[in-house]
């Protein structure tokens, strides 16, 4: 082999090793970007909804998965009672749970909080604060950490049938107080026979449905900021209930348990002129008296002071310490509530008060609803809603103090409004069995 064909020899094989060397950095660089496609599309997140959310959820993943095609939503019912106890289930056994779980505010979420069970979310959701009620915000959080994007709110509202009123005679905006309200509801029974409001004394979601709202309201509360019982320690706790004893002996309440027939009926056929309930309650009473159309309309429910509002009820989304995916899943939740495209069409669809407060500014909270004679509904609620107090303290024992059946705060509240228990005796009797409960 001569020199010349030595030298041409080394360069062909030269290139030819620079032509390999590409052809697998190449071949890796396609392996790797096919391996981040393939971890893309593998991106998946499971949901639980309860009530009317699930179903809106799941038109509302659709929407997402169009503009993100890599992501899977999985969206599941839960029903309510359910939900905590699988949950907490899940969060034992460190595995099994959803990515994304609706839970109510305050209450769920120092529960699970205090448990370790849920995603510290302060940096998605601290920068956004101020674009959610104050209320909603409060109790999305929990010793000065957010483990909650606030869904939905309920602004405490007085429902009432604009036919019965003009029966009798009585100007709905002249009830700013409990005083007017009581005195109104006298009026009414005098002059229609018609009661006030469901009032059942004798079971224990007066507490749920009427006492923590008006306290709320009122800006009492069952523990102080460190959670510490105070049951007994607030002047507003005992004021409140002097005025739910007032209601008790005005005979202007119907004894009638929320959620049963007989409640549902005395709704349907104008036995109570009022209900007090969340800004929720509009998707529910469109379905229990459809026949009532046009004749209810909304306003704030009574208090001490107009200035101030009250708040029952509300959910927030949480995810859960056990998720693998927890940036997907806030990306969503963000996405149905933290924007006005999202929060506008879970109001419409569900029929629920979005926490998000850029949304009440849109045409669409300007719609006048059929069923309410026309009236800006979501406007009035928006307005109440801007007025709640955030001074409600949630802590991990709030159900079992006073939300379950048997609650100490719930028994002493039946027996002081039916057994006629002294008021002080009453609250020192809850106060000792929260202490008790919580050592």
């Amino acid at each position: 082999m001569s020199s010349t064909e030595s030298v041409d020899l080394k360069k062909q094989k030269y290139q030819e090793g620079i032509i390999l060397k590409k052809t697998l950095v190449i071949t890796l660089t396609l392996i790797f970007a096919l391996s981040l496609t393939m971890g893309a599309a593998a991106e998946e997140i499971t949901v639980w909804g309860w009530g009317v959310y699930p179903d809106t959820l799941e038109k509302m993943a659709d929407q997402y998965q169009e503009d993100h095609p890599d992501a899977t939503i999985n969206v599941e019912l839960i029903g309510w009672s359910d939900m905590v106890p699988r949950l907490q289930a899940a969060m034992s056994a460190g595995t099994g749970g959803p990515d994304l779980a609706t839970v109510t505010l305050g209450t769920h979420i120092a529960s699970f909080a205090e448990l370790g069970g849920l995603t510290d979310l302060s940096e998605y959701v601290d920068p956004i604060s101020d674009q959610f009620t104050n209320a909603a915000y409060a109790g999305s959080r929990y010793k000065d950490t957010t483990y909650g994007i606030p869904a939905d709110i309920g602004p405490y509202t007085m429902f009432y049938r604009t036919d019965i009123f003009e029966e009798a005679g009585v100007d709905p905006e002249s009830i700013k107080t409990w005083e007017d309200y009581i005195a109104a509801g006298k009026t009414i029974m005098e002059e229609t026979g018609s009661h006030m409001l469901p009032w059942p004394t004798t079971h224990y979601e007066l507490g749920n449905w009427n006492f923590e709202p008006a306290l709320r309201a009122a800006g009492g509360n069952f523990f102080d900021q460190q959670g510490n019982p105070i049951v007994n320690k607030l002047s507003i706790n005992y004021k409140v209930i002097e005025v739910m004893q007032k209601i008790t002996d005005s005979g202007i309440g119907l004894e009638a348990t929320p959620w049963t027939t007989p409640w549902n009926a005395a709704i349907q056929n104008g036995d109570v002129a009022t209900v007090l309930a969340g800004g929720w309650f509009i998707g529910n009473i469109t379905e229990i008296a459809p026949e009532t159309s046009g004749n209810w309309r909304v306003m704030q429910a009574p208090n001490f002071t107009a200035e101030a509002a009250g708040s029952m009820g509300g959910t927030a989304m949480v995810v859960p310490s056990t998720s693998d995916n927890v940036e997907l899943a806030v990306d969503f939740a963000k996405y149905v509530l933290a924007t006005k495209e999202g929060t506008k069409f879970l109001f419409q669809d569900a029929g629920v008060m979005p926490a998000y407060k850029p949304v009440y500014e849109t045409e669409a909270f300007s719609k006048e609803i059929e069923f309410f004679g026309g009236q800006k509904v979501w406007q009035k609620l928006a307005e109440i809603s801007k007025k709640e107090l955030a001074t409600w303290n949630a802590t991990p024992y709030s159900t079992q103090v006073f939300g379950n059946e048997g609650a100490p705060i719930n028994l002493q509240l039946t027996r002081i409004l039916t057994d006629r228990v002294e008021l002080n005796k009453g609250l020192d009797k809850a106060q000792e069995a929260v202490v008790d409960l919580m050592e």
